[in-house]
C-alpha cells in the first residue's frame, strides 16, 4: 500500500469511520467495532468504502436489529466485522458473506460492477439465515 492510499483509507476513517462505527454500535446496542482490511483495496476503490460498503452494512443491520429479536441475535452472534475488497474482475462469482466465531466477513469488490458488491438486503438476509 502506497502513499497515496494510505492517505485516502486515513481520511476514511478520519471523516467516516467513526460516524458509521458509532451508529451500528448503537442499533446493535453494544460495540461493534469494524476493522477495513485496508491492504486488500484498490486506490480506485477506497472512496467507495463509505458509500457503497458501510451505509449498505449500516442499512442491513438497521433492518435486522429493527425489533428485540433481530438486536439480540446480533448482539449474541456478531462480535466484529471485518471488511476486504476483491478486484473487480470475477468479484461477482468470488465474492463472500462469512459468519464464523462471532466473526461477521464482508468480502467483495467494493466500487467496481454492482455485481460484485452486496446490497443492504442480501446483507440482511445473509443475517437472518445465519444468526
Amino acid at each position: 500500500m502506497g502513499l497515496k492510499e494510505k492517505k485516502a483509507a486515513k481520511s476514511i476513517e478520519d471523516n467516516y469511520l467513526g460516524n458509521y462505527q458509532k451508529e451500528i454500535n448503537e442499533i446493535v446496542g453494544k460495540e461493534l467495532p469494524i476493522n477495513i482490511n485496508w491492504d486488500t483495496f484498490e486506490m480506485d476503490f477506497i472512496k467507495f468504502v463509505p458509500s457503497v460498503c458501510l451505509q449498505r452494512l449500516t442499512d442491513g443491520l438497521k433492518t435486522v436489529c429493527k425489533d428485540e429479536m433481530g438486536k439480540e441475535a446480533v448482539a449474541e452472534g456478531i462480535n466484529s466485522i471485518e471488511v476486504y475488497c476483491i478486484p473487480n474482475e470475477g468479484a461477482k462469482d468470488k465474492k463472500e458473506l462469512k459468519l464464523e466465531d462471532g466473526v461477521f466477513s464482508l468480502t467483495a469488490c467494493w466500487g467496481g460492477h454492482h455485481s460484485g458488491y452486496y446490497t443492504d438486503l442480501v446483507i440482511r438476509e445473509y443475517l437472518e439465515n445465519n444468526l
